[in-house]
């Protein structure tokens, strides 16, 4: 099931999805240029292996400008075509609801606070096979979005598109089911995949942490705009 577009109107003009989906799209143009793609990625990616006393108090000592610059350069780097069309799908379909409820700068701080939230959770939970594979991809901070979507618009609906066999098959479905199922699936396989992690099972390269991280992130970030607005309109 690919999301198509949501039943919101929007009153602002989305600068900063566009702009979001136009840098991601011209970083993939260079990335098909680059002579080595893998060394690229180990350079730019984040590789959770590199970060192994994150979680210590001896982090402070590792921390530099050059360890938390993949934390950024990851968020617009993708594996390959459909990697990159999948996260500009779904960040044209949600991104510009959230941005007209955030306003401009405000959705894009959000925006990347989602993207560190969702390396950070992956660091968290890599297992020790995926210790040195680079995590790249937007969808850690578009899921933020994602999240965000999920409280600010639980009545929403998302035209969908479900491919069976050639007829593609059209539907409304409530925002609110849509998006949980999609955060269930990403636990379930996160779930799956540290399971394997323990049986020596090759893992399938989706960073599921990821997305729940940023997930959730979006979330908080969209109940606290929420209460203070109630309490803006209180006072």
């Amino acid at each position: 099931m690919f999301p198509l577009k949501t039943t919101e109107k929007v009153e602002t003009w989305p600068v900063v999805t566009w702009l979001l989906i136009a840098f991601n799209v011209y970083v993939f143009t260079q990335q098909l240029i680059v002579a080595d793609p893998g060394e690229f990625f180990m350079t730019w990616g984040l590789v959770p292996g590199n970060y192994p006393r994150l979680f210590s108090t001896a982090a402070a000592t590792d921390i530099s400008f050059w360890t938390l610059v993949p934390f950024i350069t990851s968020m617009f780097l993708h594996g390959g075509l459909w990697h990159l069309l999948g996260n500009m799908l779904s960040l044209f379909v949600f991104g510009p609801n959230v941005e007209d409820r955030f306003g401009h700068g405000k959705f894009l701080v959000v925006y990347v606070a989602c993207g560190l939230a969702a390396g950070i959770t992956q660091i968290a939970f890599s297992t020790p096979d995926g210790a040195m594979v680079p995590v790249v991809g937007a969808s850690g901070a578009i899921a933020g979005v994602m999240g965000a979507f999920f409280v600010m618009y639980p009545k929403a609906r998302v035209v969908s598109v479900i491919p069976i066999i050639v007829i593609p098959l059209i539907v409304r479905v409530p925002a609110f089911f849509y998006l949980l199922f999609w955060i269930g699936m990403n636990v379930i396989n996160a779930l799956k995949e540290m399971q394997m992690s323990f049986t020596d099972t090759e893992s399938a390269g989706v960073a599921w942490w990821a997305h729940i991280g940023g997930f959730a992130i979006g979330m908080i970030y969209a109940a606290i705009l929420g209460k203070r607005k109630s309490a803006e309109n209180e006072g």
